[in-house]
């Protein structure tokens, strides 16, 4: 039986067909909400250290360039941390962080020409802008521009900010965030992520929780 093997060119039109179908998929707008996470943990010391993850949503928008090869939404979620009980040992130091990590699936890295005229590659890039303060309440800061480049079929991890918790409760809101994935040539997904520590003299603790993965 004499077997055919596929050429080239059919595989070269499978690939176009796959991308561009994720590409045009991925384009459309909505809204979802994210379920809200919550997990506490009691630490060797005595203390309650609690973390939750709430009110988070993405807007998923067409992108302002309509480049079939980019994504872009508006993220908001909020991050709160509390510390109770009564620990055997003071809690010297805590911070409290809040951010996203991101994947492109389909790697790209040594670039890809498809139908059109339209080439992509060599690797995905992920710009997060938020309002233009750098700095707030002391030690408290905001990234206003973040730019990194994401090698497609890896994951990126990207703080939105980090607070130091001067308190027994400490919390970062961030509204209406824009995520920009350029030069990604299939899905892109993002999760949300939490964490909290805590300090003392006899122990170190940190928590995290996670959003549900979804396609941006």
């Amino acid at each position: 039986m004499t077997r055919t093997r596929p050429t080239l060119v059919t595989s070269a039109a499978a690939l176009t067909t796959m991308l561009l179908a994720g590409m045009w998929t991925a384009g459309s707008a909505g809204a979802d909400p994210i379920a809200d996470k919550y997990r506490q943990t009691v630490t060797d010391d005595g203390w309650t250290l609690a973390l939750t993850k709430t009110g988070e949503n993405l807007d998923r928008v067409p992108n302002l360039a309509s480049s079939p090869v980019s994504r872009e939404g508006f993220v908001s979620l909020k991050a709160l941390a509390e510390v109770t009980g009564t620990g055997s040992a003071p809690v010297g130091a805590g911070t409290l962080t809040l951010g996203y990590q991101i994947g492109c699936a389909v790697d790209v890295s040594s670039g890809v020409t498809l139908g059109m005229g339209l080439s992509i590659g060599p690797n995905a890039s992920v710009t997060i802008s938020q309002f233009p303060g750098a700095t707030i309440g002391g030690q408290a800061s905001v990234n206003p521009n973040i730019s990194t480049t994401l090698k497609p079929g890896t994951i990126a991890t990207i703080a939105f900010g980090s607070k130091p918790l001067a308190a027994s409760r400490g919390s970062i809101t961030a509204e209406q965030v824009e995520i920009k994935i350029d030069a990604c040539a299939g899905p892109v997904t993002i999760r949300s992520f939490a964490t909290a520590a805590i300090s003392t003299p006899t122990a170190d603790n940190n928590i995290s929780v996670y959003g549900d993965p979804i396609w941006l």
